[in-house]
This record gives structure tokens, C-alpha cells and sequence, in this order.
């Protein structure tokens, strides 16, 4: 359960893990596997949180995933533009293998970066 193959594609989803992922690596042709890519899976700590999906309070252990966007536009001979543009951080429960606030089980989060204490 050390690696996860994700398809380069947008929207999440469909990640294969364990033996599923074997399976895949076993049967695959390298031109229906140049559609992945094949990632050490990230063990976040869950930490005991709340989140409000649809009105209506859940507590348990929660993960947060950070995502950073950036922006690259290239001319023929040089890089324009290559800049940050922006993070997105969902919260989902610590049992949640894969799919994001699309798929319903995650919510959009914000982060609170304080040194001691509270946000």
C-alpha cells in the first residue's frame, strides 16, 4: 500500500491501489499506462476535526489535502509566464481512499496558519 496509480486526468477519481494496481501494472500495455502516473501515496495524520456538509455537522478524523495551482505559458525559445496562482484545501475523512468535493466526500476547507494558537 505504498503507491497509488492516479490517470492524468482532471476531477480525481479513479485511483488504483494494492492489488487492483498489480493488477494493472501486470496487464497494462505501456500505451494504456502512458495514461498514468504511478505516485508514492502520502500517509497525512488525521487529526479529530468537524465538517458541515449540507447543513449537518460530522466529527471524526479528518485528512486535509493541499493542492497548488500554477500558471505556465511558454514562447518558443523561453518561458513568459511561471507563477503560482493559487491553492485549493479540502478536509475528508481519514477512511476516504479517493474522490474529492465533486464526488461529495470532501468539503472545500480553508487554512489557518497561526504560530501557538487559534485562528
Amino acid at each position: 500500500q505504498r503507491f497509488v496509480l492516479k490517470p492524468q486526468r482532471e476531477g480525481g477519481g479513479n485511483n488504483l491501489y494494492g492489488e487492483d494496481l498489480r493488477r494493472m501494472l501486470s496487464v497494462a500495455s505501456p500505451e494504456e499506462l502512458s495514461a498514468y502516473v504511478l505516485m508514492a501515496r502520502i500517509s497525512p495524520i488525521p487529526v479529530r476535526n468537524t465538517l458541515i456538509r449540507d447543513g449537518v455537522a460530522y466529527t471524526g478524523d479528518l485528512v486535509g489535502e493541499l493542492g497548488a495551482f500554477g500558471v505556465f505559458l511558454g514562447g518558443a525559445d523561453a518561458p513568459i509566464l511561471n507563477e503560482t496562482a493559487g491553492y485549493l484545501l479540502r478536509s475528508k475523512f481519514a477512511s476516504i481512499e479517493d474522490g474529492g468535493v465533486a464526488a461529495g466526500v470532501a468539503v472545500l476547507d480553508a487554512p489557518c496558519l497561526v504560530d501557538g494558537g487559534w485562528c
